[in-house]
């Protein structure tokens, strides 16, 4: 009865663990797709620098938050999370270096196709 009870238990920790993941690579997602969707008329408001940071706080706080979690992943999951943040963190770099250089105008239009395409869907 406890070796059931004991395998219940694990199973829901991996269900749990794997769905709160999955959450936080939802929210890092959508706010590349923010950054990437917002129009030149509401920088006034500061959407943009805002959508930007929100990318880098979720960068900053995602192995922190998914470290603990990742033992109840399985190996090919744990790389394949590894391998979408490393991308994540290169091209938030990059995106950011052309936004200083060419403006957020010339750059917002490749944002989402490159996420798309870097990231998947």
């Amino acid at each position: 009865m406890r070796t059931m009870e004991a395998g219940r238990n694990r199973t829901e920790r991996r269900e749990r663990a794997a769905a709160e993941v999955r959450d936080l690579l939802a929210q890092l997602y959508r706010s590349f797709v923010l950054w990437g969707s917002l129009y030149e008329d509401v920088d006034r408001s500061g959407a943009k620098e805002r959508a930007r940071e929100r990318v880098a706080t979720l960068l900053g706080e995602f192995s922190g938050r998914y470290l603990p979690r990742s033992v109840w992943l399985e190996e090919a999951t744990r790389k394949k999370i590894e391998v979408f943040l490393k991308k994540s963190e290169g091209l938030y770099g990059e995106l950011s270096a052309e936004i200083e250089q060419q403006g957020y105008a010339r750059v917002r239009a490749t944002i989402t196709k490159r996420v798309s395409q870097e990231l998947g869907p």
